[in-house]
């Protein structure tokens, strides 16, 4: 076990040294593949910090009750402590018919409109923020409230729900998406590397498999040259996505001031990190393994 751990150890360490003693052509290398793995992951970092703020806007959908004109004090009391024991009901707030009159006369510029009118045809109201914006949740809700005693109509804006809700539904099908297509690229730049440091070194195996060497032994030192290549290009996907969070958070913060919100750009966090970078590892050594044996059977074949 200690002689199997020794050459794991020793085949890592090689591995490592060649990449440190190339360092032009290793670094060109780690940075295709830190640009390639840097573009899903930015896109994730940007869906996942914004994701959460998107549901807190003052722009989001708001179911508006309208109570009948005839309701009294105790029907909106009734409404009221149902809102405000509602699971699904993330704050509310309600408008009087004076004040709903009111404003109407002040957006208007309608002074005096209260005065012609034999009476204020203003209903009570309850504005409602839901507290899932899922358009489906949002039309179960409505029904839901509409059947409330003295409530005549329910009413929210579920165009722009869906709006929403399918902005974000696109981002994270991109997200993994182009997560798919670039961990197929990393496959396929992994045994391209693979393959053509093995076709360097045909002699030197062919000379190895002479005196006895096993596929499995003379494989080992290239799975470990793709895993580290992973590694290092997952920690420069990282600082790249990093430093554009550092550059994008003060214009998210400014914008998102304008709705009186504060939002912060957020990293990946350390078990998102090793994730991603244990998914590198094991797509890089598919590659380099696919990559080493074909080449071995050619040059048992040859």
């Amino acid at each position: 076990m200690k002689h199997f751990l020794f050459l794991h150890l020793q085949s890592a360490r090689q591995a490592l040294h060649k990449i440190l003693r190339q360092p032009f052509g290793s670094l060109l290398n780690l940075l295709m593949l830190s640009v390639a793995l840097a573009l899903p992951l930015s896109l994730y970092v940007g869906i996942n910090s914004l994701q959460g703020w998107l549901g807190k806007l003052t722009a989001s959908p708001q179911i508006s009750l309208f109570m009948e004109t005839s309701a009294e004090e105790a029907d909106i009391a009734a409404v009221d402590r149902t809102l405000r024991g509602h699971p699904r009901v993330a704050r509310y707030h309600f408008v009087s018919k004076a004040q709903a009159l009111a404003d109407l006369e002040k957006r208007n510029a309608l002074t005096g409109l209260a005065e012609g009118l034999e009476g204020n045809p203003l209903p009570d109201a309850f504005i409602v923020e839901p507290r899932d914006a899922e358009p489906q949740a949002l039309e179960m809700l409505q029904k839901e409230l509409s059947g409330l005693p003295m409530v005549e109509s329910a009413q929210f804006d579920a165009d722009w729900a869906k709006r929403l809700y399918s902005l974000l539904e696109l981002g994270r099908h991109l997200t993994w998406l182009l997560a798919g297509v670039l961990g197929v690229a990393l496959v396929l730049i992994t045994h391209n590397t693979i393959r053509m440091q093995i076709l360097a070194r045909r002699e030197e195996i062919e000379v190895s498999k002479l005196i006895g060497a096993t596929d499995s032994f003379i494989r080992r030192p290239f799975l470990y040259h793709a895993v580290w290549q992973a590694v290092l290009a997952t920690l420069i996907a990282w600082g790249l996505t990093e430093w554009l969070v550092a550059i994008a958070g003060p214009a998210v913060s400014q914008f998102a001031q304008l709705y009186n919100e504060h939002v912060d750009l957020h990293g990946l966090r350390p078990a998102e990190l090793l994730g991603v970078m244990a998914v590198s590892a094991l797509l890089a050594m598919l590659g380099a393994r696919l990559a080493a044996d074909h080449q071995l059977r050619q040059i048992e074949s040859s």
